[in-house]
């Protein structure tokens, strides 16, 4: 059986010497092992060896913070605008292990912002459509699809054993209630909303007396905002990498940025402002 080491190795770049290893060899080691491709990486990258798709992070991650993210779990509640990007993002950066939870199908309206939205896959389920993409992209990461709405009845499936909850929801009952049951287990919660032209992005952090009432006030009814006013698909792809990179900020154990804040972006005149919550 051949080692790890023995597929791998060393290049040259200009941070330095780094030895690294293809795809191909990493997922037949992990078929000789019994193991999933994403414990195989896990292994690699203890070893010192940086799968070659993540290669172009070496330059913003250390070695140690690709592994905290590769050992990440984490739950994009909501496929659409916001989290065809995220999951995308995510999935290229070396998530170990995505959960996509969304009920809704593509529809042709979806088609000018939804990263996974195509002729081919209108009418089918969006958590669906969005792992079988993810999984093309970066077929070392554990993803799983919840085609399913957030409630009260799958709430613990779906956060269960999850370091890191991303709402990329579209309407306030669900965001509110996923914001809730992530607060009662302890699970940091990056929030993004768009419509139109503008955006928004906040995170709460365990035991931060910061809530999502803040933002939004004592409304809990759906918004109409985003019928309103639609959403632009620079809108959508901008806060969804706004997100994605608090997201890997906190997964790399690093501090959050929007924490205690609310980053708002106008996309009309290009101003962002952050505004403390109080």
């Amino acid at each position: 059986m051949e080692s790890l080491e023995a597929s791998a190795y060393r290049i040259q770049p200009e941070r330095g010497a780094q030895v690294v290893i293809e795809d191909a060899p990493l997922i037949e080691w992990a078929k000789t092992r019994g193991i999933p491709p994403s414990q195989a990486v896990i292994t690699a990258l203890e070893r010192g060896i940086l799968p070659v798709r993540y290669l172009k992070n070496r330059s913003a991650l250390e070695l140690s913070e690709q592994l905290r993210i590769c050992r990440s779990r984490v739950l994009i509640c909501g496929c659409g605008g916001l989290g065809g990007v995220l999951a995308s993002l995510l999935g290229r950066a070396g998530v170990g292990s995505l959960r996509l939870a969304d009920g809704d199908h593509f529809a042709p309206s979806n088609l000018n912002r939804q990263w996974f939205c195509d002729a081919e896959s209108l009418g089918r389920n969006k958590a669906e459509i969005a792992r079988d993409r993810i999984f093309k992209i970066n077929p070392l990461l554990d993803v799983a699809a919840v085609p399913s709405h957030f409630g009260d009845s799958n709430a613990h499936q779906i956060l269960d054993s999850v370091d890191l909850v991303l709402d990329a929801l579209d309407n306030l009952p669900s965001r509110f209630q996923l914001f809730e049951s992530a607060r009662k287990l302890g699970l940091p919660f990056i929030h993004g909303a768009v419509a139109g032209w503008w955006g928004q992005v906040t995170t709460f952090m365990p035991g931060s007396a910061a809530h999502l009432g803040q933002v939004y006030g004592e409304d809990r009814h759906r918004s109409e905002a985003e019928e309103e006013l639609g959403v632009l698909g620079p809108a959508a792809a901008l806060i969804g990498s706004i997100q994605s990179m608090e997201a890997l900020r906190l997964l790399a154990g690093r501090l959050p940025a929007y924490a205690g804040s609310l980053l708002y972006y106008d996309g009309e005149s290009g101003e962002q402002i952050m505004v403390p919550l109080s």
